[in-house]
């Protein structure tokens, strides 16, 4: 009863508890009403991470330059070129959301007056049509596009259900967090500004990351928004890619491109903000790891009038390191034109390739392909469609993917497969009556009568080898051919196609073919390389490379500089080597090829052959060396349709003159 009397008090101390109990209140009332404005501020805010802070401190993310591409001499390939970039600051936009719309309205009909439209960064939004009546794109059917990946990361984020979410649910997401009412914007401008939180959105916009509203805007822009002075906007000075010798080494120089779906999270896991433009093709590809530049922060401080008083750098920006390509740029211009001309000149030649190596270590000088392209214009949506819709494939690096019978080319392995084995001395002879008697009577283009190992090279004499194949057969010759380099990776750091090696058939008259680079065979211009490379150096495979060194942009500095690879030794005798570079050079010496090479300066020997296809004109090729005693060129060719392994052969004369124009 006491106790129940006590809780029942209006004593001094139940009064004393009611105020202290009012103090309490009144505290947790300030406390909520305080909370509920910092909740009210960061919806404003949206969902970019905390709040900015109060005062006068912006940051600017500076981005850092990537490095450049040189030749083995020093020639600038890619460079940068400076542009601007129109980007939205979370440190610098306004505090409402309100404000915040009405600033990047602003910066639209900005775009829009001042004909950078067509600048806009974004390219991923996942809807189309306009609010209230949006769809989803068709991309997101594809579960592989970078579409799909980005809506998926959205979802996740929101908590939002895919199979449940459709398009009217995301319109009113942003609708509601970022308060789009009809009662103050219309319709075109929520269409607007719902991609434009999507994409700030999904490059994570926030205090850390800003978001690229525009890419390489003009200067009228820059003037006008500046003029305005809109809250929130700031302009990045971007290096974009500038190509010193437009058109050329198109293939092997290669393109920026956004991260794709693929590969998001490896870039992710390396640092990359989402936005980042990375090599998709070429050198700009496989050499991303030197190239890449590092973003740094800027922080920038003004005082209560609007002054700036400080300015640092929170993060230092890096720039990438260059890179010097073994490549050299004169002969690389030579193959690409003499190629061009030879293509260009045969009627029925549909396009080509033109590799050359240095023997003696695997450089790789210069990677041809026709038709070709520009970099400067892949920017132009309908300039890359024009390229996708080509019939002659302009896209495909024929130096490195194209894969071709080797025809007479492949019979310089496969003398010394029979040479080494023993299946044949320097001394015999096979008598060439134009017809194989056996095997369904294969022919020769000749009638040549009895005919040494070295004058079957150089004459190309379909009998000697046929009857040479028919003694070792196909696994004894591809031994050799393989080890040389034929159907195997030639590792070059842009890749290649793999080709095939001809296999034991059932059909004996498969393996006499064989014999002179018919039946299964298929390699890529490079890989001839290869292969005459290590016959003429005497036996060593050098892995083919294009990296030379990578060097510190301001000092020189060599960072890394690969080591010249041994991938196989083939061992075979003097007397062998000799015999095959004399058969090459009676090829050059002893036909009308010696009118134009004539010209090199020194002496070159080589291979011709063509290529018999089903339904088609028969591919010209060739390899060739230079000089005769210690080679320190090879060049191959091929030409796609171009019916005589002479046309091939005259097509690189232009390239060798080129190399040793100075060294005659």
């Amino acid at each position: 009863m006491k106790r129940r009397g006590y809780w029942n008090t209006t004593s001094y101390g139940s009064r004393h508890s009611s105020a202290r109990t009012l103090v309490v209140a009144i505290v947790f009332l300030a406390i909520s009403v305080a909370f509920m404005i910092a909740v009210a501020a960061f919806q404003i805010r949206g969902s970019f991470l905390p709040p900015k802070e109060e005062g006068t401190k912006r940051t600017y993310t500076v981005p850092g330059l990537r490095g450049e591409i040189y030749d083995r001499n020093g020639n600038l390939l890619v460079g940068n070129a400076t542009t601007y970039d129109l980007v939205y600051e979370y440190g610098a936009m306004p505090d409402t959301r309100r404000e915040i719309n009405d600033s990047l309205l602003a910066v639209l009909d900005a775009l829009s007056e001042t004909g950078n439209g067509d600048k806009r960064a974004d390219d991923l939004f996942i809807l189309k049509g306009s609010y209230p009546n949006m769809k989803f794109v068709p991309e997101l059917q594809d579960k592989d596009s970078a579409e799909y990946y980005h809506y998926k990361r959205f979802l996740d984020r929101q908590e939002m259900e895919r199979a449940d979410t459709d398009a009217e649910d995301v319109m009113n997401y942003f609708v509601k967090r970022y308060g789009l009412s009809t009662a103050r914007y219309t319709d075109a401008q929520i269409t607007e500004l719902i991609r434009l939180y999507y994409e700030m959105e999904r490059v994570d916009f926030g205090q850390y990351q800003s978001y690229t509203i525009a890419k390489n805007i003009n200067r009228n822009l820059i003037t006008r928004l500046e003029e305005s002075n809109i809250e929130g906007v700031n302009f990045d000075i971007q290096a974009e890619r500038e190509y010193a010798y437009p058109g050329v080494a198109s293939h092997i120089l290669g393109q920026l491109g956004k991260i794709t779906a693929e590969n998001a999270e490896q870039y992710i896991a390396e640092g990359y903000p989402l936005d980042a433009l990375v090599g998709i093709s070429g050198c700009e590809m496989s050499f991303e790891e030197y190239l890449r530049g590092q973003d740094g922060v800027m922080v920038i401080r003004y005082d209560d009038d609007g002054n700036q008083i400080e300015k640092y750098y929170e993060v230092e920006p890096i720039r990438g390191n260059d890179v010097y390509l073994t490549i050299d740029l004169e002969v690389q211009i030579a193959a690409e034109e003499s190629l061009k001309a030879s293509v260009d000149d045969i009627a029925s030649a549909k396009g080509g390739a033109i590799t050359v190596l240095d023997p003696n270590s695997g450089e790789t000088l210069a990677l041809a392909s026709y038709p070709t392209y520009d970099l400067t214009k892949f920017d132009s949506v309908e300039y890359y469609n024009s390229l996708r819709e080509n019939a002659r494939s302009p896209l495909l690096n024929r130096a490195l993917q194209g894969v071709y019978p080797p025809g007479s080319t492949y019979k310089i392995g496969a003398a010394m497969a029979g040479l080494e084995s023993g299946a044949i001395t320097k001394e015999d002879t096979m008598d060439c009556q134009r017809v194989y008697p056996k095997y369904d009577h294969p022919t020769c283009l000749g009638e040549h009568g009895h005919l040494d190992v070295i004058g079957a090279i150089r004459y190309s004499c379909n009998v000697f080898f046929y009857h040479l194949g028919d003694l070792l057969g196909v696994e004894a010759m591809t031994d050799y051919t393989t080890r040389l380099g034929l159907g195997v990776d030639t590792g070059l750091e842009l890749g290649n196609a793999a080709g095939n090696a001809a296999v034991t058939s059932e059909n004996p008259g498969d393996t006499v073919r064989a014999a002179i680079g018919q039946s299964t065979h298929g390699y890529t211009p490079l890989q001839m390389s290869v292969y005459l490379s290590s016959v003429v150096n005497g036996g060593t495979r050098y892995r083919a490379h294009l990296l030379g060194s990578v060097r510190k942009y301001y000092t020189g500095e060599i960072v890394y500089a690969p080591d010249i690879e041994v991938l196989d030794t083939v061992a075979f005798s003097g007397d062998t080597y000799d015999m095959l570079m004399d058969g090459m050079a009676r090829v050059i010496s002893e036909s009308e090829l010696y009118r134009d090479f004539s010209r090199v300066g020194v002496t070159v020997g080589g291979k011709t052959g063509t290529a018999e296809i089903t339904g088609r004109v028969d591919y010209a090729l060739f390899m060739g060396f230079a000089p005769l005693v210690s080679p320190e060129l090879v060049v191959s060719c091929v030409i796609e349709e171009g019916k005589y392994g002479s046309y091939a052969a005259r097509a690189t004369v232009g390239v060798f003159e080129e190399y040793f124009a100075d060294k005659t």
